[in-house]
């Protein structure tokens, strides 16, 4: 597809480019993870779809998305395939950064056309050292005439495999924090498909290694030092939560062509046939419900997100940590219902359910791996210290 068609079309049109996109990718997502084959043809043809520029504002030359259109097109992904969905979480943060506090005209100048173009932008952040995942070793030191050097590891780099360009974190020589933008190809780059944990297998994030890699003055920006709440940190957040709902929605349609095309009810039930059965239509309602439960919350949030950006209160520090108040509401409820779906799943079919070529303990896989990003309990602590003593949540980057 072109630059020009990428470019145009409403957030109508190019959610309607994306539904058949999204329908391949569901009809490969079970064999794909079970093989450990990555998505690259259907993030290719997403990204093709235009709807990775889906928040670019008009004046920029895009569609001028919302939040709430941003969620519904992540559980829309999700659903098919969390593993791309999460993929893509970077490059959307990213856009999202140059649209609030942390980007300015020039940076959007630079990188909005970049974005328009199809190309995607995976991250290079978190590092195995340090006390804590923020810690940076990487470092990116001046060789004079505008130039740097990069040399570190990152420890994972999520979607970076099936990106253009890379978004990672180093320490400069000052020992201020910048952020070098960089295609994936440049000398010295080295990506790796070693991410080894149990969920979340194919969200091609793996270890990047930067030996030697040459920068140009252009490719960098300063991170800001104040550490005050960024809605772009909430919408991160947000992020995942809607992954979480897609998944629950995965949960939902499987369970639905289970019951209706292999479940046999047991040798002792009350019905001849699985889809009359009432305790397997009893868990098949209980996931529906749940997952509607978990979308409706995760949308209330996103609304709470758009309210502030709309109202231009990315500066409001109460207004942020408000709205970042909703999003911990969502994961606690999202996060945790889609689990219980997840599992209750295989009370539709009893073992013939756990057959590995079906592979239907993926989405317990991945919801579980998507959990873990962050506790739960200092959700539900912020949460409590918020209603209770007014206490905005912390500024860490995980609210």
């Amino acid at each position: 597809m072109t630059v020009t068609a990428l470019a145009a079309g409403s957030v109508a049109d190019r959610r309607a480019l994306l539904a058949s996109v999204v329908k391949t990718l569901g009809d490969d997502d079970a064999h794909h993870e079970l093989n450990r084959t990555l998505h690259h043809e259907s993030t290719r043809a997403i990204a093709d779809t235009g709807i990775l520029a889906l928040r670019i504002p008009p004046e920029y030359g895009g569609p001028g998305g919302s939040i709430v259109d941003v969620v519904e097109t992540v559980i829309d992904i999700a659903q098919a395939s969390s593993n791309v969905a999460q993929a893509l979480r970077a490059h959307f943060g990213f856009v999202e950064r140059l649209l609030g506090n942390r980007g300015d005209e020039g940076l959007r100048a630079q990188w909005f056309p970049e974005v328009l173009s199809g190309k995607i932008v995976g991250n290079a952040i978190t590092e195995a050292v340090g006390a804590s995942p923020a810690a940076v070793g990487t470092t990116l030191r001046s060789t004079g005439d505008g130039r740097y050097r990069l040399d570190g590891k990152k420890f994972y780099s999520t979607g970076t495999l099936y990106a253009d360009l890379i978004a990672v974190s180093a320490e400069r020589e000052d020992g201020r924090e910048v952020h070098a933008i960089i295609p994936v190809d440049r000398q010295g780059v080295t990506l790796y498909d070693d991410w080894d944990g149990f969920g979340q297998r194919l969200t091609a994030s793996g270890a990047t290694t930067f030996d030697a890699v040459p920068v140009y003055d252009d490719e960098v920006s300063l991170v800001p030092e104040d550490h005050r709440l960024a809605h772009s940190q909430t919408f991160l957040q947000l992020y995942l939560t809607a992954v979480a709902v897609g998944i629950a929605n995965g949960v939902l349609r499987d369970a639905i062509w289970f019951v209706q095309n292999k479940a046999r009810p047991a040798a002792h039930a009350l019905s001849p046939t699985a889809t009359q059965d009432p305790f397997i239509l009893q868990a098949v309602g209980e996931i529906a419900a749940w997952t509607s439960a978990a979308t409706a919350v995760t949308l209330h949030a996103a609304e709470a997100l758009d309210r502030v950006v709309d109202a231009g209160q990315i500066d409001d520090q109460r207004a942020i940590g408000e709205a970042a108040i909703e999003v911990a509401k969502a994961q606690l409820v999202a996060e945790r219902l889609t689990l219980d779906a997840a599992q209750r799943l295989f009370d539709t079919g009893g073992a013939s359910a756990t057959a590995r070529t079906l592979n239907l303990d993926r989405h317990w896989r991945n919801a579980r791996t998507i959990a873990s990003h962050n506790p739960l309990a200092y959700k539900s602590w912020a949460t409590g210290d918020f209603v209770v003593n007014g206490a905005l949540p912390p500024n860490s980057g995980y609210f």
